[in-house]
């Protein structure tokens, strides 16, 4: 080993040497006519960044024939110099030219605009109401040493001495501790040489001392959002701080991971011949938002093939497409491209006994979930209603349903338009919501459910208006036709339905009607009745989901 060793050492030398012997010189090497580069001159504060007011030296990387003449983007011109040293007043991106030796040369540079940074100091591992005190630290870019007035808001706090806490003027405002739970925003204005700066606001995620279960939920137009499932009219909202995206039909949460499901702008039909408008994804984000990452995105792909409904079942991901079926997928899938040939469909239409008897092609889909181990699918045009069946049912391929029989599960309420669906599997009730002929919220019976009779006889809004969910607010279907909320046969009505396990109550997302509020809604398991949580009145929102487990925080 050691003569082998010594061998190879001794031609690697030789190769080496050869090499050198044909290596072109760093004089030899082709030259630009002017090349510069670019630094702040304080490089122990700004070295990393450039901040408005800042002096920035500007220097040839080349050897100079003549002095340069420089140009900068916002109409400045500098003649004769060779090194050049400026200050850029305001925030913006700027183009720096240089002309020498017969040539010249452009590069960019991006002054950032003076903001403070303000980072929270929290003593204990979670904030917690009435008990936990946060402290702030501000750091304050000030190249030119201006004057500086620093004007902190607070929500309901209290200083160290126990003193309610409002407004502070000056840049350490101390140790506070927050007496409401949820998302609590602390402000601060810099005013700095006379010149206000942006409001820098830092959202405070303050838990609560007992444990709860958590809500999630999708604002329209907006972030994700969450509050603790206890008293409803005091709870605090959450600001996750994490966009909704566009059309956020759907939220799963499992794993400690709440996975938001998205067909993107373009959910209704389009004529996607190429194939290429799809704009879907699913995103996860961490329970507590600290992680945010693209499960799968459909984006360049078929439009109809965007995920619009899922649910978890095991370790897995189902979620259905616009019309053709359902795909199926771990739930630790990270950053995929969806295509067919490595995501194929879970069940497709034309994969069920029910295709051609009653299930037609292009069946726009809703809500699924599963119950009993029975997967429920429901369908609002080309064969409206719920289709029923088991794993066992699926085909192995879409060109055997004429031959195959029905699945023994059966179709039910094919009267109707069923969006939404959610099983209590604790009191064995089945809720679900419908439009058109039947507006409103429905529950049955795991028992009515199997009976094949009852469930066939209910063929008509007066047959299903007994199981309705009446209360204090009357349900219409949500139909924004021309509002980017879809057209007949699927308008995004309620989009979801989640029961806390704990107390049966259901909550649902509802969007402006002529009769009922836009907002947050619970339906009282105890008290049949209906109710909207206050400080959601007036706030459009999709999908919901629920953390089944008590935390403090999430």
């Amino acid at each position: 080993m050691k003569k082998i060793h010594v061998f190879l050492v001794a031609i690697l030398t030789l190769t080496m040497v050869g090499c050198q012997e044909h290596m072109i010189s760093k004089e030899n090497l082709p030259q630009p006519a002017i090349d510069f580069a670019y630094e702040v001159i304080n490089d122990t504060v700004y070295n990393l960044d450039y901040y408005a007011g800042c002096e920035v030296r500007i220097f040839p990387t080349v050897p100079l024939a003549t002095d340069c003449d420089w140009e900068i983007s916002d109409d400045r011109f500098f003649k004769g110099q060779d090194t050049l040293i400026c200050k850029f007043p305001n925030a913006g991106d700027y183009v720096i030219t240089a002309y020498a030796n017969g040539g010249q040369k452009s590069h960019p540079i991006q002054i950032a605009a003076i903001r403070p940074i303000v980072t929270l100091i929290q003593e204990d591992s979670i904030c917690t109401v009435d008990e936990s005190y946060i402290s702030f630290d501000v750091e304050l870019p000030n190249p030119e040493g201006l004057e500086a007035e620093f004007q902190w808001t607070f929500p309901v706090v209290r200083d160290e001495r126990g003193e309610e806490l409002t407004d502070y003027k000056g840049v350490n405002p101390g140790r506070v501790v927050f007496t409401k739970s949820g998302s609590q925003p602390v402000k601060l204005q810099v005013v700095l040489g006379g010149k206000p700066l942006d409001l820098v606001t830092k959202n405070v995620q303050v838990a609560l001392k007992d444990p709860a279960p958590t809500l999630y939920y999708a604002v329209k137009n907006g972030n994700i959002m969450a509050r603790k499932l206890t008293d409803l009219t005091t709870a605090e909202k959450y600001d996750m701080g994490v966009s909704s995206g566009q059309h956020p039909f759907n939220l799963v949460f499992a794993e400690n991971t709440l996975y938001i499901l998205n067909p993107g702008k373009q959910f209704n039909y389009v004529n996607d011949e190429n194939g290429v408008m799809g704009d879907g994804s699913i995103t996860a984000m961490a329970a507590d938002a600290s992680a945010i990452s693209t499960v799968i995105s459909n984006v360049g792909g078929p439009a109809f093939q965007d995920p619009f409904y899922g649910y978890v079942d095991g370790d897995k991901l189902y979620y259905s497409d616009r019309n053709t079926g359902i795909f199926s997928i771990p739930l630790n899938t990270r950053n995929q491209v969806w295509s067919l040939a490595n995501y194929p469909y879970f069940v497709q239409n034309a994969q069920l006994g029910y295709y051609g008897k009653g299930l037609a092609y292009g069946a726009i889909t809703g809500g699924l979930c599963k119950v009993e181990g029975t997967w429920y699918w429901s369908k609002t045009f080309n064969g409206q209603g719920i289709w029923r069946f088991v794993d066992a049912d699926i085909l192995p391929d879409a060109s055997s349903y004429d031959k195959a029989p029905k699945p023994a599960a059966g179709e039910i309420l094919t009267a109707f338009y069923i969006k939404a669906m959610a099983y209590d599997e604790k009191n064995q009730l089945f809720y679900f919501t419908t439009y058109d002929l039947a507006n409103g919220i429905y529950c049955l019976t795991y028992e009515q459910l199997q009976d094949a009779a009852f469930m066939k006889g209910l063929g008509s809004a007066s047959d299903l208006k007994t199981y309705q969910l009446t209360g204090s607010v009357e349900l219409l279907p949500i139909i924004e036709s021309g509002k980017d909320e879809g057209s007949s046969g699927e308008y995004a009505g309620i989009c979801q339905l989640a029961i806390d396990k704990a107390t049966g109550d259901v909550y649902f997302a509802y969007r402006s009607s002529e009769k009922s509020e836009s907002g947050l809604y619970r339906y009282n398991y105890l008290k049949k009745s209906f109710d909207i949580i206050p400080d959601t009145k007036g706030v459009e929102i999709y999908g919901i989901a629920i953390n089944q487990d008590s935390t403090k925080l999430f």
